[in-house]
């Protein structure tokens, strides 16, 4: 008997370190399953995140060049707007210098008209005497000028010329007359007293 117990004792014994070593061997196993998820889990985490940081570096993209593109457009519409605003100044200046040009010129003319015609009346040999004028010159003496081209007309016995254009308001069917004013001679219509036209006796 106690034979059967020591044998059964030492089998038990025996058959202890293997068993313990086969669970040993299973540890590391099981530990291993265990973190194969946890390494699997990680580069999917990884890979979210790099997508996740590489949409916000996207975003961030677009907004800049959505922004520098703003930019650009009020850039653009800027420079138009000072192209154009500087071409309606330039355009501005020129009409005020051309009409200032043209009032320059309408002035020496109207001056040469009147100095040529100071002068042609001073060099004129033909006075009208103070009995003659009064006998067919004067308001009481109104006639009717013929138009002409040349700006020539006769009336009482003389041919007369003017220079200055025939005033607008005027007609040629109005009865006008010569009157003589410091030295000089001029045609009015009484129906427009405030216009004087300059005449001369023609050589």
């Amino acid at each position: 008997m106690k034979l059967v117990i020591s044998t059964a004792l030492l089998f038990v014994l025996a058959g202890a370190p293997a068993y313990a070593q086969d669970q040993e061997k299973d540890k590391p196993a099981q530990e291993q399953k265990k973190q194969e998820p946890a390494a699997k889990e990680h580069p999917q985490q990884q890979e979210q995140q790099k997508s996740q940081a590489e949409h916000q570096q996207k975003s961030q993209d677009q907004q800049q060049k959505q922004e520098q593109q703003k930019n650009e457009s009020k850039q653009s519409e800027k420079e138009r707007s000072d192209a154009a605003r500087q071409q309606q100044q330039a355009a501005k200046q020129q009409q005020q210098a051309a009409h200032q040009q043209q009032q320059q010129v309408a002035r020496q003319d109207h001056s040469n008209s009147q100095q040529a015609q100071r002068d042609g009346g001073n060099r004129s040999a033909h006075r009208i005497s103070e009995q003659e004028f009064h006998q067919h010159f004067g308001h009481e003496h109104q006639f009717r000028v013929t138009r002409s081209d040349d700006r020539r007309f006769s009336y009482g016995g003389y041919y007369w010329v003017y220079n200055d254009p025939w005033p607008s308001g005027w007609a040629y069917t109005d009865d006008v007359y010569v009157d003589e004013i410091d030295g000089e001679y001029y045609l009015i219509d009484p129906v427009h007293p405030g216009i004087r036209l300059l005449i001369i006796i023609a050589d």
